[in-house]
């Protein structure tokens, strides 16, 4: 009977070396070594282990998976004492449609052309993420050369990680002043056009024969020789020669 109950002892003792380690708490897009270690030794390079899960869920990470991915990095883990996995969950950070407009507003008012104001801005939908996700750009579609209100939909982009995480509609309600309605190339400006043949490259003063807007391909007449070229508008004073 007292064998027995070493016995069982010894397995139950067993069971709890490897059973998982206990929840860890993941930010990033990726899970890292140091995600799933309780402590990592200094001289135990930190690499990463695979994506992370959505915001708010979790995974399991096995021993066979860290092992897998030193290798890949050449990293050698025999002195590390590994557990037989960790389960990581994804820290998350809920945005309401209020959160995400004022967060946008910066980075919106500068991705608008000088002369354009925002009048109402509005996220059309929530979104969950990651709590160290920014919002690192809004996409606003070409603007009308037209003077008065103008109603479009922009994109929001988060990123994480470098990575970008989440994309949300944002409905603008902007105003383009006077200024702003002429185009960024009127017809008769006078501008640098670039022409490359090889290696070799000049510059001579041509005319617009269009209005148009930067990255626009117009028609330019040379001052010196009166010659019409096509010409890719790259700055608002320098056009490149194209075929």
């Amino acid at each position: 009977m007292r064998a027995w109950a070493f016995f069982s002892v010894a397995i139950v003792c067993a069971a709890v070396g490897a059973s998982a380690d206990e929840g860890r708490v993941v930010r990033g897009a990726q899970v890292h070594l140091s995600d799933v270690m309780a402590e990592l030794p200094a001289e135990v390079p930190d690499f990463e282990l695979g994506a992370a899960p959505p915001p708010g869920t979790s995974r399991t990470v096995v021993r066979s998976e860290i092992i897998d991915a030193a290798s890949k990095s050449g990293i050698n883990l025999k002195l590390l004492k590994l557990p037989l996995s960790v389960r990581v969950t994804s820290a998350a950070k809920r945005w309401s449609t209020e959160e995400l407009a004022n967060a946008a507003a910066p980075t919106l008012a500068n991705a608008l052309p000088l002369g354009v104001t925002v009048k109402r801005a509005r996220a059309t939908s929530k979104v969950v993420t990651s709590p160290s996700a920014t919002i690192t750009a809004v996409r606003v579609p070409r603007l009308p050369r037209r003077e008065g209100e103008y109603l479009t939909t922009a994109s929001i982009e988060l990123s994480n990680d470098g990575q970008i995480v989440a994309r949300i509609p944002f409905q603008l309600s902007l105003d383009i002043s006077s200024a702003a309605a002429l185009p960024a190339i009127t017809k008769g400006a006078r501008m640098q056009l670039m022409i490359e043949s090889g290696p070799a490259r000049i510059t001579a003063t041509a005319i617009a024969l269009s209005d148009g807007e930067i990255g626009d391909t117009l028609q330019f007449r040379v001052a010196s020789t009166q010659k019409i070229l096509y010409g890719k508008v790259e700055q608002p004073t320098l056009a490149r020669v194209v075929q």
